[in-house]
């Protein structure tokens, strides 16, 4: 039978069984409506994700309850003032509050410490003290909720993966749309507003994350978020654009990096196939059983021996030196990837006493794990020239002596940077990869044809 509600009762339980609990009460609270500073000027609303999770439900100031005994599972709305109503609608009745959610009791915030008090339970569990309400006959824990939330959500259910794979399709699409799009634009501001449009039109209305579209230099800063700049006439240029939309809080996260007039050419054709095979060989090598941070030096291996093809690494000395000095973080200064699901950067990256490797590059890798089946990650390679960290490494006699500057100074930092970003599962033989969006060179210059 197809799944026609969000599956809150199947997340419950599996939070329920995490804890390995035979009672007490599950306690959420959902976010609240804000505002902006000094008026009454209502922010963007966006559901709390772990409250999400448990409900499916995405309207602001909302309660759930989930008693461990009788598995009853209870969303508690806010209750719209009737001197409000005019101002936003007639709110849902109780019995089409049921019939749209996967819950077992409908019962209104107002009523929230008496549903609490008369539950038979004698502990609440919630996520920290501030969230606890006022009034409440229970003990309360906030020891042991958050946990056995983040390892229910790091697993993704068949629901929660075909989520997924439908933000990644529209995401992509929009991707491919930039594309088609880049040899008439005159300015990253146009490529991130029709990003947001072309998601927007297929109801992914929210962004997982602001946009990067960086065209040149400005591709060499990683969350690059101004997408400001102007072409100035000259699509001789690599843009990089990291963009992905939400749908139904569950995120996307992709970039891909191509080329403003269509052609892939000379070194910037040189990096990108770079930043290509780093990619491939990690997804080539993924699949349960594989520890993260192994896919991150795999990446970097890749990288330090196409660089020094290139040029920019010198002959002379060994990839292996060059991987044991940490040159390659010099052009890949940032982690492999991350979980992703509800959030753009998910739940679960470090697991309760992993502590994160004191090593350049790899110490901002947001995930260290031994890879498992129902993972969702992303898989982001990239090299850049990032002109602070390339003054850095030059004015170290223990790195600069690997580097050829004139091959950097007068052919490659003006490239900015490559980044190609896909969101995968990681299944039982291997992988499901979830973006659909071009990354061979042949097949972006035909569709920018």
């Amino acid at each position: 039978m197809a799944i026609t509600k969000y599956p809150a009762k199947q997340n419950a339980a599996k939070v329920a069984a995490n804890l390995g609990l035979s009672e007490g009460l599950i306690y959420l609270k959902g976010d609240i409506l804000k505002e902006r500073h000094d008026t009454d000027v209502e922010l963007v609303f966006r559901q709390e994700s772990n409250f999400y999770y448990l409900t499916g439900f995405v309207e602001h100031d909302a309660h759930v309850i989930y008693n461990l005994k009788t598995q009853k599972l209870t969303l508690l709305p806010y209750r719209l003032p009737d001197d409000h109503i005019m101002w936003m609608g007639m709110p849902p009745t109780e019995a089409e509050l049921l019939a749209k959610y996967d819950v077992d009791e409908i019962v209104w915030s107002t009523d929230l410490v008496s549903a609490i008090n008369n539950s038979g339970a004698s502990t609440l569990y919630a996520l920290r003290e501030s969230d606890v309400p006022k009034d409440i006959s229970l003990k309360a824990n906030t020891d042991l909720l958050k946990e056995a939330l983040i390892n229910a959500r790091l697993y993704k259910s068949a629901y929660e993966i075909e989520a997924m794979r439908k933000i990644n399709h529209i995401s992509s699409n929009a991707h491919v749309a930039l594309m088609k799009a880049a040899k008439k634009c005159q300015s990253e501001v146009e490529l991130d507003a029709l990003f947001r449009y072309e998601t927007a039109r297929f109801g992914a209305r929210a962004q997982a994350y602001e946009p990067i579209v960086g065209v040149g230099a400005n591709a060499a800063t990683l969350h690059y978020g101004r997408n400001s700049a102007s072409f100035n006439g000259n699509h001789d240029q690599l843009c990089l654009v990291d963009a992905g939309a939400e749908l139904g809080c569950y995120a996307s996260d992709i970039t891909r990096t191509f080329p403003l007039n269509g052609k892939y050419a000379g070194d910037a054709k040189t990096l990108y196939s770079i930043v290509l095979d780093m990619q491939k060989s990690v997804l080539s090598a993924l699949k349960p059983g594989v520890q993260w941070e192994d896919m991150h030096r795999l990446a970097v291996k890749i990288a330090v021996e196409g660089l020094q093809k290139a040029g920019v690494l010198k002959a002379e000395f060994s990839v292996q030196e060059m991987l044991e000095k940490h040159v390659g973080s010099v052009f890949l200064p940032h982690g492999l990837g991350h979980s992703i699901g509800l959030d753009v950067h998910d739940v679960g990256g470090y697991p309760v006493g992993v502590q994160r490797i004191q090593e350049p590059g790899i110490r901002y890798l947001r995930m260290r794990r031994q890879l498992e089946a129902g993972f969702v990650v992303t898989v982001e390679p990239g090299i850049y020239f990032t002109k602070f960290i390339l003054d850095e490494a030059k004015s170290n006699p223990e790195t600069s002596k690997y580097i050829n500057w004139d091959v950097i100074e007068q052919r490659f930092a003006k490239l900015g940077g490559v980044r190609i970003e896909d969101c995968v599962v990681i299944t039982e033989t291997g992988i499901d990869n979830l973006t659909i969006a071009p990354k061979e060179i042949a097949e972006i210059e035909a569709i920018m044809a």
